[in-house]
């Protein structure tokens, strides 16, 4: 089914709007084909309209929609930290060692920098928390992630008993399996005034052993303000998910993160031995993200949607937050963007914060600059793929005027400490399309 701005593009041949967006094209078949050969196939394409008839029964069921429908909620119940999040403004998450006692299948730890090292050693976490606020580096949010934290119990604790000392009114949060915690170690955490713990719930552990860690979510209760679980949601745990959301429920958490289950570059057999593919395509925007863990899985966002419908279903009071990957990757373009100021032409969006312009090619190019001239509106012109940018914001003069037009996303990088314009997505459309959805 064909969006309103997907209608009426077949108007007439724009031959050099098409081979611009054929660079992009291009792009994006050759990130697959190299996605393709780290070993896990890719699903055939999903058919979007079931995606949409879950999206609107969430709505209408009053879940909330963040971040461009990149996050959604079950109710208000959502970690301050999460929505810090989705800039990356004031936040800091550090770790002691990337040492872990577990050997999740899905683990990323693997793609972080320094792996090898940092599996070994150790990072002087306090150290480098003191040299931020010494610095006046405006914190908001600090967590300490791994590996597993508690493998370096005092380490950890001093961590926390510093961020308490030196800047009590940050929001500090704590990131474990549960199987180290004890009592003691929480009386500490609470001490040092740890204002959150979320743990990582194992589905693939034995009904046993759940039942001990559901344990140390009780116990840690009794001590730590906020005591959340944050999980990947593996497709086919359908009815075992809706048991753990009903068990957190009944012990009076604050809430249960729902990631998209990723695969870690790596481990490929695992993954397909357990009959799993890629989710398809496997970007919004392509794109180098910083973020280490992996590319989504076909079929875990569907489970997720189908969980938050569930506990708002059943009442739940936790809150149930499904975090997608593609929300992990709006920090990132945050922070290179927001504060950037280019020319005219170029707009930054509050919605998914890359900066965005407008082309018009071949023939229209004539008279979107004698109606930009007109309205002394700033436009840029390109001989070399023939084309007109302008901003956003001028759009609407082209309305009676029914064009095709390209608006082109973009990102800031430094290279070598030379600003550069990168060019990362094209959306075709027509004037009259994009205008219509914007006045929805």
């Amino acid at each position: 089914m064909k969006t309103s701005r997907e209608q009426g593009l077949t108007v007439r041949k724009n031959q050099s709007l098409l081979d611009y967006m054929a660079i992009y094209s291009g792009i994006e078949e050759a990130t697959k084909d190299h996605i393709e050969r780290f070993g896990v196939p890719f699903e055939q394409q999903p058919d979007q309209e079931i995606k949409q008839n879950h999206i609107s029964r969430l709505k209408n069921s009053g879940a909330i929609f963040r971040n461009s429908g990149k996050s959604v909620i079950s109710n208000q119940r959502i970690s301050s930290a999460c929505e810090a999040c989705q800039t990356g403004s004031g936040s800091y998450t550090s770790f002691v060692s990337l040492k872990c006692h577990r050997d999740c299948y899905f683990c990323f730890n693997k793609n972080q920098d320094d792996y090898q090292f940092y599996l070994h050693n150790q990072r002087n976490a306090g150290h480098e928390l003191e040299t931020l606020l010494d610095n006046g580096v405006n914190l908001t949010h600090l967590a300490l992630t791994g590996g597993e934290p508690l493998l370096h119990p005092k380490e950890a604790l001093a961590f926390f008993q510093l961020a308490n000392e030196r800047a009590p009114q940050i929001h500090t949060r704590l990131y474990t399996a549960g199987d180290l915690l004890n009592e003691e170690i929480l009386q500490e955490l609470q001490a040092a005034g740890l204002d959150e713990i979320r743990f990582s719930v194992k589905l693939e552990d034995s009904p046993q052993k759940r039942k001990h860690i559901i344990g140390k979510i009780e116990l840690a209760k009794r001590y730590i303000r906020d005591v959340l679980v944050e999980m990947p949601v593996i497709p086919g745990t359908d009815e075992e998910m809706k048991e753990l959301l009903l068990a957190l429920d009944a012990i009076g958490v604050f809430g249960i993160n729902l990631l998209e289950f990723c695969f870690p570059l790596g481990n490929a057999q695992a993954f397909k031995d357990r009959g799993f593919m890629l989710k398809n395509p496997p970007y919004d925007v392509y794109y180098n993200f910083w973020y280490a863990g992996g590319l989504a899985v076909a079929e875990s966002e569907k489970l997720c949607y189908e969980l938050v419908q569930f506990a708002i279903d059943q009442n739940l009071k936790l809150g149930v937050h499904y975090c997608s990957l593609e929300n992990k990757f709006t920090g990132q373009i945050y922070q290179q963007n927001h504060d950037e100021k280019l020319d005219p032409t170029y707009s930054f969006s509050s919605e998914d914060y890359y900066f965005k312009t407008v082309k018009a090619f071949g023939k229209d190019r004539n008279f979107v600059k004698k109606q930009l001239e007109k309205k002394k509106q700033a436009f840029i012109e390109n001989d070399e793929y023939d084309f007109i940018q302008f901003s956003l914001e001028a759009l609407p003069i082209l309305k009676n005027r029914n064009l095709e037009v390209l608006i082109s996303s973009n990102v800031v990088e430094l290279d070598q400490g030379e600003r550069q314009i990168r060019e990362v997505q094209l959306e075709r459309t027509t004037s009259e399309a994009f205008l219509h959805d914007q006045e929805k």
